[in-house]
């Protein structure tokens, strides 16, 4: 018998999509975006201006959540940690293994811990994939260790970009299709990229800072805020390169602007349901869905060559649709 790979492969001009950075035109061929779907390996690998961006992963390798792995810069810096994905890897770090390069998930959803299922058997498991001209749309099913499903996403990630920049626009709707859903207040969530060791602020050449001008773990952890980067040089060897991540929340998306759980150690991550969490003195937030009800939330990670300045991140945010 033989075995047929399906692969969709998508070509468009950045024109076809938001184009959220600069203005005036570019040479198509810097600005083209390129979906392949590969599903015999379970992934959709993403390129921007002929140059590879990152990979939906969903197969088996990655049975507690999908993910995007790895993240790279336009100028070639992969900006996520290894681990777990690639185990030993000299000097780098190893604690965590629920920080799987860039996902989304969420502790406290009916009691269940998503953010870290661990081998119970809960998991976010998707349970449709598409890839459209200018995006992919899964829709995945939030299953209790016990296969309740808990809670419905739908997931609708466009890219774009170009030698400059690379990002992704993550579109994401929470819905109760079953049962009533409660999410709790907590800071462990929920849209979430794990830093390459060289990238973080502990013993790395990161440093944080957020709409506000604030800067560092100190000044930006727990705070409210439009949004958050990181710049700093990605190291490999003999290669520097120097980058700025940043995470954009949606003006639009659900408790904006939402707090951030940015770690010096290397997590960095963007909570719009927790609040007393971060602040003791907020009063307790708690998310109710009634079945049938549903809300929405979005981010736009923008990975960056070289160190940009706080003027451009402002500008860029400002211009998201």
């Amino acid at each position: 018998m033989i075995t047929r790979t399906l692969i969709v492969v998508v070509l468009l001009p950045l024109a076809s999509v938001a184009q959220p950075y600069g203005s005036g035109a570019r040479d198509p061929q810097n600005t083209r975006v390129e979906l392949r779907h590969e599903p015999t390996e379970h992934q959709v690998v993403v390129s921007i201006a002929g140059r590879p961006f990152t990979t939906y992963q969903y197969g088996p390798d990655f049975p507690e959540k999908t993910a995007f792995y790895p993240v790279l810069a336009p100028n070639g810096a992969r900006v996520n940690r290894e681990y777990p994905m690639v185990p030993g890897v000299t000097g780098e770090s190893a604690d965590h293994p629920h920080h799987q390069s860039m996902f989304f998930a969420y502790d406290e959803v009916n009691g269940t811990n998503f953010w870290n299922p661990s081998p119970t058997g809960r998991r976010i498991e998707q349970t449709n994939l598409r890839v459209d001209t200018n995006a992919l749309i899964a829709q995945l099913a939030w299953k209790d260790k016990d296969g309740g499903v808990v809670l419905e996403e739908t997931k609708r990630v466009t890219f774009g970009g170009d030698t400059e920049v690379s990002w992704m626009d993550h579109d994401i709707t929470l819905a109760a299709t079953r049962v009533p859903v409660t999410m709790g207040d907590t800071k462990e969530g929920a849209f979430a990229i794990r830093l390459n060791d060289t990238l973080k602020e502990q013993g790395g050449s990161g440093r944080y800072i957020n709409a506000e001008g604030l800067e560092t773990e100190k000044g930006v952890w727990g705070r409210p805020s439009n949004w958050v980067a990181i710049r700093g040089t990605v190291r490999d060897g003999a290669a520097a390169r120097e980058v700025t991540v940043a995470i954009f929340a949606a003006p639009s998306g659900h408790n904006a602007p939402p707090y951030w759980h940015a770690r010096a150690y290397g997590l960095f991550a963007v909570n719009p349901f927790g609040r007393k969490s971060f602040d003791p003195a907020a009063p307790e937030r708690v998310t109710r869905l009634a079945v049938g009800e549903r809300l929405r939330v979005g981010f736009r990670l923008a990975v960056y060559r070289g160190q940009v300045s706080t003027a451009r991140l402002a500008q860029d945010f400002a211009a998201m649709p």
